[in-house]
């Protein structure tokens, strides 16, 4: 579980990134992380107005296995085995 010390220690540190940084973006970037922390200790799940997008969740894909209509290996007229190596 994370404590209220750590959540505030790494608003501290995003604080002092976006005070240090001379890149809008990166001190944009920092601020948001702060206001995300502080309503991470609030209990909201959600900010009402993201400044930056945020990355999608996907939802896991469920591969389904393809299996062949006819089970026997293919003949072919010029083949030599049912092997690749087979020349």
């Amino acid at each position: 579980m994370i404590t209220v010390a750590q959540l505030l220690g790494e608003i501290e540190q995003q604080v002092r990134l976006a005070k240090q940084t001379q890149n809008e973006a990166a001190q944009r970037e920092a601020i948001y992380a702060v206001r995300t922390l502080c309503n991470l200790m609030l209990g909201e799940e959600r900010p009402s107005a993201p400044s930056i997008p945020q990355p999608m969740q996907m939802s896991p894909v469920h591969a389904t296995p393809i299996t062949s209509l006819n089970e026997q290996p293919l003949q072919e007229a010029d083949a030599n085995g049912e092997s690749l190596f087979d020349f």
